[in-house]
């Protein structure tokens, strides 16, 4: 059986790869392209199993991703310097110096191996290779409808900070970017965009990402997010499967600040490949990675429902921290009876099967105040009921006591702006 092979080199190694190719056995050029959209187009109509692609078209992560979905595995030829940076892609890697012989060979092996996806081969990576201790991760998710899903993870990263730990707050939230302009981060920046086209690149790394984030207070950096929504297509799932590795070896822990997961078929393979990756794709990026997921919903009728929905919808669903911490925010009442706690823990209990949630008190002052000033509550609000139960979830999360003090300094508080990069815009 022959292995189609999509060819997109340059110079005189296209023409020597191509007679080398078609004298194997197993092997036959069916497409020579002259760029990478010409090479994407022929994967997904199934014409190859094996993409060579020279370097000066500069394939990224992303590509690489994409042609895996559509079956197609890649071979890049490329300088020494670069090995390191292709292989971490998922791609098979062949240095231009060592000739045709070499590159016809990659090519084989390629066309005898599956296409691995790139999130596989980064986890496969990191667990065989000794590197410094990494940070957790935890994703902070909830269903559809503002029940304070970025008030939680502003306070959740500030509360790991006040503790004496390293934090990073990540905006990963596509549909509608928050943590920036609730810190008082105003320079519209979007430090995921820029950390994103540097991971698709192969050159993001703790130096590079931490410039991209704007230091908050004492050992708190944020990566911010989208100032606008319609750039989502700037996030790619492949690109954002890159940004974790180098955000667990900067600090010690990484809040995410995930999007509504907007219920799909899931469908794989030829769809996904074909239309590029959904809305979903980066949420399902931070779940698959982290290490647990903290569920956020609101003590009303509607926002339980759609708690207790989202809760039924992650039952036996792949790629799912199993440490999940359920969250209900805003309880009080006049939205949820008499005793609203047990009222709250008693739905979800009968509902979702949960029998451990963690009650967050309607402090409105509290947060109304934090808000306002683009501050935490543990600057703004360090004794609010509500601020003492995310304390209460950073130690359930992190396991180190939380530390209810006074409030702390922040530091550099009037250039909270300018500490944002101007780059990722």
């Amino acid at each position: 059986m022959s292995h189609g092979v999509l060819v997109a080199l340059v110079g005189d190694l296209e023409q020597a790869t191509v007679t080398r190719v078609d004298a194997s056995p197993d092997l036959v050029v069916v497409r020579r392209c002259a760029d990478v959209a010409e090479l994407v187009a022929a994967a997904l109509a199934g014409l190859g199993s094996v993409a060579v692609i020279d370097a000066e078209h500069e394939p990224d992560r992303s590509l690489v991703a994409r042609l895996a979905q559509a079956g197609t595995s890649t071979v890049v030829v490329c300088d020494e310097r670069d090995r390191q940076r292709y292989t971490a892609m998922g791609a098979a890697v062949v240095a231009a110096d060592e000739g045709v012989a070499a590159v016809v060979a990659a090519t084989a092996a390629a066309a005898a191996a599956v296409p691995t996806a790139v999130a596989e081969i980064v986890h496969q990576e990191e667990t065989s290779a000794q590197e410094p201790r990494r940070g957790g991760l935890v994703v902070v998710w909830g269903p559809t409808g503002a029940p304070g899903r970025t008030t939680v993870a502003i306070n959740l990263a500030a509360e790991i900070a006040a503790t004496g730990q390293r934090a990073l707050l990540i905006d990963a939230d596509i549909w509608g970017a928050a943590v920036a302009p609730s810190l008082g981060l105003l320079e519209e920046s979007a430090g995921i965009a820029a950390a994103v086209r540097a991971a698709d690149q192969g050159t993001l790394d703790e130096a590079s990402l931490l410039r991209l984030c704007a230091q908050v207070g004492d050992g708190l950096l944020v990566l911010p997010g989208l100032p606008r929504a319609t750039r989502w297509r700037e996030v790619s799932g492949a690109g954002i499967d890159g940004v974790w590795a180098p955000a667990r070896r900067l600090v010690d822990w990484v809040v995410v600040d995930a999007g509504v997961w907007v219920p799909d078929d899931d469908r794989a393979g030829g769809f996904d490949a074909v239309l590029g990756q959904r809305r979903n794709a980066v949420t399902t990026s931070a779940l698959a990675d982290a290490d647990a997921l903290v569920m956020v919903g609101a003590a009303e009728p509607i926002g339980i429902q759609r708690l207790v929905q989202a809760l039924l919808d992650l039952d036996g669903r792949p790629g799912v921290p199993s440490r999940r911490h359920v969250v209900v925010t805003r309880v009080r009442a006049e939205a949820a009876g008499p005793r609203p706690a047990d009222s709250v823990r008693e739905a979800l209990h009968r509902f979702a099967g949960v029998g451990d949630v963690l009650i967050v008190p309607d402090d409105r002052s509290a947060c109304d105040k934090a808000s306002l000033g683009g501050a935490t509550l543990v600057e703004s609000a360090p004794k609010s009921p509500a601020r003492e139960a995310i304390a209460r979830l950073a130690e359930t999360v992190t396991g180190v006591p939380a530390q209810l003090r006074s409030r702390r300094r922040r530091a550099g508080r009037g250039g909270r702006a300018s500490t944002a990069s101007t780059a990722s815009t």
